[in-house]
């Protein structure tokens, strides 16, 4: 089947499979890393939530041009290894900070601004490692698998984490966390070497500066990445209203804002299936439009909503064209960009999908304080559709 191609590949299948259980172990843990912030810091919990979140983002903002420069000037395999073993190391502190009741709030701020710095030297390497186990015309596949297992977790690890704090206690989420490192970890240490893409000689700065002018001259990667952006920015952070919206709009409290993300995670697991499937029938450049819009009208949609009922289907739709627009743009760039400046540009992309989300979060949380939360969702909404219409305009649905 078209969708699943990728995994004819046994690096990319081992790969995927154990990023599956770490993943679901990483989602777990920040579940039961915000229930131990909201214990030590009530009742005044929301502010230092906010930040805790911020933090594993941050680094994402500033780091990921340059770690993506390093992901072009050093061997992506051994970059993933060394970041699942500081994110083992981080997992496992946390879990003895609280099992010894040492933890204190400023130990969690701490961890979480290192797993940002982790992430920034995971996703662009993760993401320009796809081409070197999949190859190109296999890209596809393996970016919308690797969408699909993201998402999936999203709904497993918070209900894991939920039901082990529930019986065995917080702590036990941490230790699982550390564990689940392990199959990734073996996984890349086993396998074979691809070398380094590019071995360039000049400095780093110079090969930055390279990234940055193939940018500013390649205007069709540019425009894919800002539309990325302008989704992280306007769109995909109105889940810090979720909350919100459960409690005050639906009045369905902690059980149906649960089933408000798993409708989301469950629409971007048929995103992701749905773009990869479309692939060979449709121009990706037509796939980026169908998902930008879909995700733009049932965000708008969602805020005249005021019945839970109609609310899931419409989250479901939210993470289809999530999914769809961000997935191809991703093959897209990658299909478009040459090998030896795949980490660079990544970097640039990885700067656009996660940097930006604590100015998203922010934006979702100044508007909706001003009009509430309805409203911001369609101000957000609105936002994310004038800037990929004019992007878009721009000719994207031409690309091949």
């Amino acid at each position: 089947m078209e969708p699943f191609r990728a995994l004819r590949h046994r690096a990319f299948r081992q790969f995927w499979l154990a990023q599956t259980i770490s993943l679901t172990g990483s989602w777990m843990q920040g579940v039961a890393q915000r229930w131990l912030v909201h214990e030590l810091t009530r009742p005044h919990s929301e502010a230092m939530l906010g930040i805790t979140n911020a933090l594993t983002a941050l680094p994402v903002l500033f780091l990921a041009p340059i770690t993506g420069t390093l992901a072009d000037r050093f061997e992506r395999r051994r970059i993933l290894l060394g970041v699942q073993l500081v994110a083992t190391a981080i997992a496992l502190t946390l879990w003895l900070l609280t099992l010894t009741g040492w933890v204190r709030l400023w130990h969690i701020l701490a961890l979480a601004l290192m797993m940002g710095c982790v992430r920034a030297f995971d996703v662009p390497t993760r993401q320009s490692f796809w081409a070197e186990l999949v190859g190109r015309a296999d890209l596809m596949s393996a970016i919308t698998l690797n969408s699909a297992v993201v998402n999936l977790s999203r709904i497993l690890g918070p209900s894991l984490g939920g039901v082990i704090i529930e019986t065995i206690g917080i702590t036990n989420c941490f230790l699982f966390n550390a564990l689940s490192f392990l199959p990734p970890i073996l996984v890349l240490w086993t396998m074979p070497s691809w070398g380094v893409t590019n071995a360039q000689r000049t400095d780093l700065l110079a090969s930055l500066r390279e990234g940055i002018r193939y940018l500013r001259g390649n205007f069709v990667v540019l425009r894919l990445l800002l539309l990325v952006g302008a989704w992280s920015l306007f769109g995909g952070q109105f889940e810090v209203l979720l909350p919100v919206l459960a409690d005050k709009v639906y009045g369905v409290g902690a059980k149906g804002y649960g089933f408000l993300f798993a409708a989301w995670g469950v629409g971007a697991l048929f995103g992701a299936v749905f773009a990869a499937s479309m692939e060979q029938r449709l121009r990706r450049g037509r796939l980026v439009v169908v998902g930008s819009f879909c995700a733009a009208l049932s965000l708008a949609s969602l805020s005249f909503v005021r019945h839970f009922s109609l609310a899931i289907p419409l989250m479901a739709l939210v993470g289809l064209g999530m999914v769809t627009q961000n997935a191809t743009c991703n093959t897209l760039v990658q299909s478009l960009v040459p090998d030896d400046l795949r980490g660079r540009v990544m970097g640039f992309y990885s700067l656009m999908f996660i940097g930006l989300i604590p100015l998203g979060s922010l934006f979702y949380g100044t508007v909706a304080s001003i009009l509430g939360a309805p409203m911001a969702l369609l101000t957000g909404a609105a936002c994310f559709a004038l800037v990929a219409l004019a992007l878009i305009s721009q000719g994207i649905p031409r690309l091949p």
